[in-house]
């Protein structure tokens, strides 16, 4: 079956005062129809970048994607001309950005905003686009949804800001969802409504990308996982798998650290340590200063991703077949 995305070797940097950083460093993904794909990692691993990459949203300058494919079936969207990648944007593929403020306009109201996307992929009235606008903010949980329709972005809460960027991304049924930190903003119970409007929009055949540092949100919704440190995916494969059985020290301490997981009347363990910066990557495994299974060659040789059946993980202990 041909992926819906494939994202092959991609690797992102940013010019900085400092000098190059490497914010993705060769990462691969491949995500099909009905899955959901998790890309969790701590804040600065390179998520974000990521998926602003697919849609070709990274600002050039300061950043340059230096190689890779983005390939959207069977389209390499870095290629596509820009006519072409705007027909795309928002209809078969839409983004729920991490910071709502940025992404919506503060001069128009949110009802407006709704409109014009819709009017902008599918042919509909002005009346029509209005109503399933009004549908979809009732849909994310927006109370008064009809009068919430002429508010300004501004009269808007943070997480009612961050339900309207969710409803105009949904409402147009896109064949991949990108959702960067979706529900960081909302309580327990809009975001379990949240997470059932995405399980409904998988079950019409649909992809989604779903970014997080929430292992929790990873284990309820997903069902393939990625997981990035320092630029680059350290860990690959089904939900379950990885959960039960990880194999990368970075997973595992981030496992540990899941409340659910901790021994009772006990601290949380801490990864001990600073992630490296970017300007200044380690020459072998970038989590060797912060393991306690490092030995010679991760300070001396950066690791491939090793295979083991479905999974696939960036450590020496686990070499086999790369």
């Amino acid at each position: 079956m041909q992926p819906l995305l494939q994202i092959e070797n991609l690797s992102v940097t940013f010019t900085t005062d400092e000098g190059l950083v490497p914010a993705v460093s060769n990462i691969s993904l491949t995500l099909q129809r009905g899955q959901v794909l998790g890309l969790v990692g701590e804040s600065g691993c390179g998520k974000s970048v990521t998926a602003m990459s697919i849609l070709r949203l990274i600002p050039q300058p300061p950043g340059r994607i230096t190689q890779g494919r983005i390939l959207f079936e069977d389209q390499d969207l870095l290629k596509l001309p820009l006519e072409q990648l705007r027909a795309v944007r928002g209809r078969r593929i839409a983004i729920i950005f991490q910071e709502p403020m940025t992404a919506l306009s503060p001069l128009h109201r949110i009802g407006a905003q709704l409109v014009e996307a819709l009017r902008l992929h599918r042919d509909l009235s002005p009346k029509a686009a209005w109503d399933i606008a009004t549908e979809w903010l009732a849909k994310v949980g927006i109370p008064d949804a009809p009068e919430r329709m002429y508010a300004w972005p501004h009269q808007l809460s943070g997480g009612m800001r961050q339900r309207v960027m969710i409803a105009m991304a949904m409402m147009l049924e896109p064949d991949l969802l990108i959702a960067d930190e979706p529900t960081t903003a909302l309580d327990v119970t809009v975001q379990a409504q949240i997470f059932d409007l995405m399980r409904q929009l998988m079950q019409k055949d649909a992809g989604l990308l779903l970014i997080t540092h929430d292992m929790g949100v990873i284990w309820e919704m997903c069902t393939q996982v990625a997981v990035m440190y320092a630029s680059e995916v350290v860990e690959t494969g089904p939900v379950e798998a990885v959960f039960k059985t990880p194999r990368h020290p970075y997973t595992k301490a981030l496992l540990a650290a899941i409340p659910a997981n901790a021994i009772p009347q006990q601290r949380l363990p801490a990864i001990p340590g600073q992630v490296p910066s970017h300007l200044a990557l380690p020459l072998g495994c970038h989590f060797a200063d912060r393991c306690t299974h490092v030995f010679e060659p991760c300070r001396t040789q950066h690791p491939p991703l090793f295979t083991a059946g479905d999974c696939c993980s960036r450590c020496f202990l686990n070499g086999g077949k790369a």
